[in-house]
C-alpha cells in the first residue's frame, strides 16, 4: 500500500511539475514576444543627411530596446502624406507614430478620431514638469482638454537666395532687397529667359497659402483674427491681403520675375535653385543646402537665407515658424503606445543622445537649424553647428527674430485648402483687377464662414 501510494504522489507531483513547467515556458515565450511598433520617418525625396540621421536615431532605439521590433518606412515622395496618413488609418496600416504632420493638423485630426490620446504620457511627463519642453504649440496639441500630440521641431523660413545666380544676374549679396518695390526691382533684374533664370520661384501648388501668410503679414495685415470667444473672423480680405495677392500676381505679370510654371512641383522647384535657375524662393534653408554638397556637389555657402521683405519702410520684415508633431495611432494598444513615446522620447528628449546625435549630424554636414523641443538645448545645438557657413548663424538670427508662428485655430488646414484654389485662379489670370481680387477672396472667406460656423465668424 505505501509503494503504491509513493508512486500515485510521485505520478501527480510529476505531472503537476510538467503542467507548471509547461505553462511557464508559454509565460515565458510570451514575455518574450516582441512588441511591434511602426515609425513613418522623412519623405524619399528628402536629403540624403536627414535619411541617414533619422535611420541613426532607429538603429540606436534598436539597440536600446532590443524586445520592441521597430519598422521604419521612408514615404513615397510626391504624396499628400496627410492623405497618406488617412488612407492606411483605413486599411489598418497606420504607422504607430509619426512625425509627418504639421502641428496645425493635430486638432481636427484628434476631432475626427484619427490620432490617439496621449493624456497620461504627457501628464506624467518629467520634463513637462519640469519646463524643459517648448510649449508654442501646446494650444494646437490639445482637444478637449486631452493631449494628441508632442512637438517634434520648429522650423524657420523665409527667402532663401542662391548666391551664384544672384551675382550671375548681377546683383549683390550685400545689398539684399528689403522692400516689396526693392525685391521686385532686384528680381527684374536678374531675370533672364534666356538662361533661364528667374528672380523669384513662386510657390502657387496646392499648398500656397502658407507661402501667402507671411506675405500678407508683410502688409501688415492678417490671415485669421479672434473675435474673443473662441471663433475668428478672416484677414485676408482685407487691403494687405489684397495687396499680397495682387503683388504675387503682378510678380507674373507685370515684373516678369518668376517661373513660367508657377503651380510647379515642388521637387522642381528645389531643382531650379539648386541648378542656378532660381535666385529666391520662399522656404526653409534645409529645403534647399542641407542636401546641395553631398547630391549636387554646391557648396553649401551657396545659400542664404532673408526674412520676406516688407511692403514698404512703414512695415516690418517677417518670417513663418511652424514646426511638426509627433501623433500615434488610436488603434495601438498600450504596450505600443508606450514603446512608441519611448522612441520620441529617444529621438527628440533624451539630453546626452540628443547631442551624440548632433555630433553625427554635423560631422555628415546635415545639422539643421531647425529649433529642438528641448529649450534647454537650443544653445547647445546650434553651438556645436560647426559645418554652417559662418554667415549662417548671423541670418538664421534675424530670421528667428523677425519670426512668427504659423496661425492656428480650428479648421485652419481646411481654410488654407478653400483659399489654394482661389489664389490660384489670382495668379493664373492676367488681365484680372483689384476689385476682381477681392471679389474673389471674399468668396473663399464666405465659403469658410458657411462651412465652419463654429470656427470663422464676421
Amino acid at each position: 500500500m505505501k509503494k503504491v501510494r509513493f508512486v500515485t504522489v510521485l505520478i501527480v507531483l510529476l505531472a503537476s511539475t510538467g503542467f507548471l513547467f509547461a505553462n511557464g515556458s508559454k509565460e515565458m515565450e510570451l514575455a518574450k514576444e516582441k512588441v511591434k511598433i511602426t515609425v513613418w520617418g522623412p519623405l524619399e525625396n528628402y536629403s540624403e543627411v536627414e535619411k541617414q540621421s533619422w535611420t541613426y536615431c532607429v538603429n540606436e532605439f534598436k539597440r536600446r530596446y532590443p524586445d520592441v521590433e521597430i519598422v521604419s518606412v521612408f514615404s513615397p515622395a510626391g504624396t499628400d502624406y496627410r492623405q497618406q496618413y488617412d488612407k492606411a488609418l483605413m486599411a489598418g496600416e497606420a504607422p504607430t507614430v509619426t512625425n509627418l504632420l504639421p502641428y496645425v493638423d493635430v486638432q481636427s485630426r484628434a476631432a475626427n478620431g484619427m490620432i490617439a490620446d496621449i493624456s497620461e504620457f504627457v501628464n506624467n511627463w518629467d520634463l513637462k514638469k519640469q519646463g524643459k519642453v517648448n510649449s508654442a504649440m501646446d494650444e494646437a496639441l490639445q482637444y478637449n482638454g486631452k493631449w494628441y500630440g508632442v512637438m517634434d521641431y520648429i522650423y524657420l523660413a523665409g527667402t532663401v537666395y542662391n548666391k551664384t545666380a544672384l551675382k550671375a544676374g548681377g546683383g549683390d549679396v550685400n545689398a539684399l532687397p528689403k522692400t516689396w518695390d526693392e525685391f521686385t526691382s532686384l528680381g527684374q533684374k536678374v531675370t533672364d529667359l534666356n538662361v533661364p533664370r528667374f528672380g523669384y520661384l513662386l510657390v502657387g501648388m496646392e499648398w500656397n497659402a502658407w507661402p501667402f501668410t507671411p506675405w500678407v503679414w508683410s502688409a501688415g495685415g492678417e490671415m485669421v483674427i479672434p473675435n474673443g470667444d473662441g471663433t475668428y473672423r478672416i484677414g485676408f480680405t482685407e487691403d494687405p491681403g489684397v495687396d499680397a495677392a495682387m503683388l504675387w500676381h503682378d510678380m507674373i505679370w507685370k515684373y516678369h520675375m518668376t517661373q513660367k510654371d508657377v503651380l510647379k512641383s515642388w521637387n522642381d522647384l528645389r531643382d531650379d535653385m539648386h541648378s542656378g535657375r532660381g535666385v529666391f524662393a520662399f522656404g526653409r534653408m534645409d529645403h534647399y543646402a542641407s542636401e546641395a554638397e553631398q547630391k549636387y556637389g554646391i557648396p553649401q555657402d551657396t545659400f542664404g537665407i532673408i526674412p520676406i521683405p516688407a511692403k514698404d519702410a512703414d512695415h516690418e520684415q517677417v518670417s513663418i515658424a511652424g514646426g511638426n508633431a509627433w501623433v500615434f495611432s488610436p488603434t495601438a494598444t498600450k504596450a505600443e503606445l508606450e514603446a512608441a513615446w519611448n522612441f520620441v522620447q529617444l529621438f527628440d528628449y533624451d539630453e546626452a543622445f540628443q547631442i551624440k546625435k548632433w555630433e553625427y549630424e554635423n560631422s555628415i554636414g546635415g545639422i539643421n537649424n531647425r529649433i529642438p523641443p528641448r529649450t534647454d538645448l537650443v544653445n547647445q545645438k546650434f553651438s556645436m553647428a560647426t559645418s554652417w557657413p559662418e554667415s549662417w548663424a548671423e541670418e538664421f538670427a534675424v530670421i528667428s527674430d523677425t519670426a512668427r508662428m504659423e496661425p492656428w485655430c480650428p479648421n485652419w488646414n481646411n481654410l488654407k485648402n478653400i483659399l489654394a484654389p482661389v489664389l490660384q485662379k489670382i495668379l493664373l489670370t492676367e488681365k484680372i483687377t483689384r476689385d476682381e481680387v477681392r471679389t474673389l477672396l471674399n468668396q473663399a472667406a464666405n465659403e469658410a464662414y458657411q462651412q465652419y460656423p463654429e470656427t470663422f465668424k464676421k
